[in-house]
């Protein structure tokens, strides 16, 4: 299905729920993890903050999908109990202090751990919040560092067969690069189609990508554009696919990224390629080695 043949079709969708408002919930995707050195100097690193809002202490689960890799058969996890009331900020999550990751980029799923609470009952009994940073030291040295925000992404506001996500405003043509990304929190492969439109609406380029179980990937997009957007859709995968595209627009004098986030519609989509929801499964659990939460860094390097 071509996104042109497509986008005639408006499909009325009265529930769908990546409409609903932002709000605290259960369950994240944070859709770009690294601790990994990039063009031009650039060397990234993620921190990762969870608050918990309540007054009993919540557990809680982090689960890194590294890029590339079907992760159906394990996920690096690590299981945290939050403190009421508690911030707890992973400084560099995939360093030393977190999941011992260096040289690896990915995504991570962060989720309400329903083995050791029950989340029934009340509807925002485990809700909790989800925020990340990924950033770079200043590639010419000195001091100072440049990021992006990349807020914990809601699991049930992702791209599934109800909605196209869009990318506006991505920049790849000198002055800055564009890396375009997709995590999927789903038990199968699942394929996405991206288009790349110019600002006029005229499809660049057209690009069919396959995604490993519970996996992510990320590459750099290829065509010129300058203020282009990036059309994606599901085309082939499971009834429960849910997956979550993301574009990072670097400054390639400075190394300086910011984060687009998926904007989802069901416009453009045909009544046909509607599906009802599933529930959500989650990997299995590979505990991450020597990862204890009093050993956590206090204070970012």
């Amino acid at each position: 299905m071509s996104f042109r043949k497509a986008i005639g079709a408006v499909a009325v969708l009265a529930a769908a729920t990546a409409a609903q408002a932002r709000e605290l919930t259960s369950a994240y995707v944070v859709t770009a993890v690294a601790n990994n050195p990039g063009a031009g100097g650039t060397d990234w690193h993620s921190d990762v903050t969870l608050y918990n809002p309540h007054t009993y202490a919540l557990p809680v689960v982090l689960q890194f999908l590294p890029t590339g890799r079907d992760n159906s058969g394990g996920a690096p996890t690590v299981e945290i109990e939050l403190y009421p009331w508690e911030t707890l900020n992973l400084w560099d999550a995939l360093g030393q202090g977190g999941f011992d990751a260096r040289g690896m980029i990915g995504a991570l799923l962060v989720y309400a751990d329903d083995q050791r609470i029950d989340c029934g009952g009340i509807a925002t009994a485990c809700d909790f919040a989800v925020f990340s940073r990924t950033y770079t030291l200043r590639p010419g040295g000195g001091a100072g560092e440049y990021g992006q925000a990349l807020p914990g992404f809601p699991s049930h506001l992702g791209l599934d067969w109800s909605v196209i996500a869009y990318l506006p405003q991505v920049m790849n043509d000198g002055e800055f690069r564009t890396n375009l990304g997709v995590a999927s929190w789903t038990g199968s492969f699942v394929r996405v189609r991206l288009e790349l439109q110019d600002p006029a609406g005229a499809v660049l380029d057209r690009r069919d990508v396959w995604i490993p179980p519970y996996g992510h990937a990320q590459w750099r997009m290829e065509p010129r554009v300058t203020g282009g957007t990036v059309a994606v859709w599901i085309l082939d995968g499971p009834a429960d696919a849910m997956v979550y595209p993301y574009a990072s627009v670097v400054n390639e004098a400075t190394g300086d990224p910011v984060n687009v986030e998926a904007q989802l519609t069901a416009v453009g989509l045909t009544a046909q390629a509607a599906r009802p929801r599933a529930g959500r499964t989650t990997p299995e659990r590979e505990t991450v080695p020597g990862f204890e939460r009093e050993r956590l860094p206090r204070e970012r390097r």
